[in-house]
């Protein structure tokens, strides 16, 4: 186009070519809505988990899993997104593994300690939870010490209550969320840079391949390896987000579309095979999206909710029994909530933020896949 300037006709100047955004842009590692989303996740698990808890039924089924499952998946996708970004900012394995066992086995462990040796011996005194033996807190600590969760209880407790037996079924977790630090970890330092992408979308593609026979249950496979191919493969979902970040458009109308595609997977019940990619996108878009930016920008309370919520639900159970009450399922929900809150707070302001402290003892050079330093 042109334009008429003193008698003369020049050339308006070139507009800036609009560039659509990315996942890289739009997601600021410092002001996003993850957290806030985690916490979502976190009360998502109780929610699912009131229903055996309480006694109102089994936990509500979506897709072929469960809504507890979902959230579960959620909280795997989300960390495979901000993990991989946290081992690229890391000197070394040995320091990124060392931050990510302060993230999390410090506060794993004390509640562990916790259970075993506050709310199982009250438990007993004030609510009739069965006898209480040291002997059996003291194995209930140490068999579960090592992050893989072998004894969900203490012998001869919880015999009243309408989940009898186990003090903590949300920890198991924990060792598969450790596992694809593992896998990641290793995948960044032993590969050259240039090879981490092809590498995660082999092992991605591995996983799904794997995933897609375990689907069809012709093939007998332990709980365990199912439990691996599923939640590493959802893990590393978000960390091909985060790979591909620059590259990946960040769009309300793609945002759409892995809803849209997430829904189907739901109905077709192929969680297992499917469900990563788009589970982990719409994560990240909504994280990058909703106004919720302040939500556990401080506080992340989200671990804490997750960690504690499955005791505390055991203890109002026993409450419940002993009183002879009826207590309606949402009034249930609503009272696991708000008593798991407190330890939450406990948890973060008492045990993860002094550990993570500790993170400092190791210090970080930040390069990305491509061998550029961040600064």
């Amino acid at each position: 186009m042109t334009r008429q300037e003193n008698g003369r006709r020049t050339a308006a100047p070139a507009r800036a070519p609009r560039t659509r955004p990315t996942v890289g842009s739009a997601f600021d590692p410092r002001s996003n809505s993850i957290n806030a989303l985690r916490l979502g996740l976190a009360v998502l698990v109780i929610v699912s988990h009131s229903f055996p808890l309480g006694g109102y039924g089994d936990d509500p089924g979506l897709g072929g899993s469960t809504l507890g499952a979902w959230a579960v998946g959620g909280f795997f996708a989300t960390s495979g997104f901000l993990i991989t970004a946290s081992r690229l900012r890391s000197r070394s394995l040995v320091d990124f593994l060392w931050r990510r066992f302060l993230r999390i086995y410090p506060a794993f462990l004390v509640s562990l300690l916790v259970v075993a040796f506050v709310a199982a011996p009250l438990a007993s005194l004030l609510l009739g939870a069965g006898e209480y033996s040291a002997a059996g807190a003291v194995r209930f600590v140490v068999a579960n010490a090592a992050l893989y969760i072998r004894e969900y209880g203490i012998a001869g407790m919880l015999g009243s209550v309408p989940y009898p037996g186990a003090w903590n079924g949300s920890l198991w977790s924990l060792f598969y969320e450790f596992v694809s630090y593992v896998v990641i970890g290793l995948l960044v330092s032993l590969a050259p840079a240039r090879w981490v992408r092809p590498l995660v979308v082999a092992g991605f593609a591995g996983l799904t391949l794997v995933a897609a026979v375990l689907a069809t249950d012709l093939v007998p496979f332990p709980a365990p390896l199912n439990q691996t191919v599923t939640l590493v493969g959802y893990f590393l979902a978000g960390a091909l987000v985060h790979l591909y970040r620059d590259r990946l458009p960040l769009t309300g109308a793609l945002t759409a579309a892995a809803a849209v595609l997430l829904v189907v997977v739901i109905a077709a019940g192929l969680y297992r095979v499917l469900a990563g990619l788009p589970l982990a996108y719409l994560m990240v878009a909504l994280g990058a999206r909703l106004p919720l930016r302040r939500v556990g920008a401080t506080h992340d309370v989200s671990y804490g909710m997750y960690i504690y919520a499955f005791p505390v639900q055991q203890l109002l159970s026993l409450a419940i029994v002993g009183a002879g009450a009826d207590v309606p399922l949402w009034a249930y929900i609503a009272l696991s909530v708000a008593a798991t809150v407190p330890l939450a707070w406990a948890s973060w302001l008492l045990v993860e933020r002094p550990a993570m402290r500790l993170k400092r003892l190791t210090a970080r050079a930040p390069v990305d896949v491509e061998g550029h330093v961040l600064r």
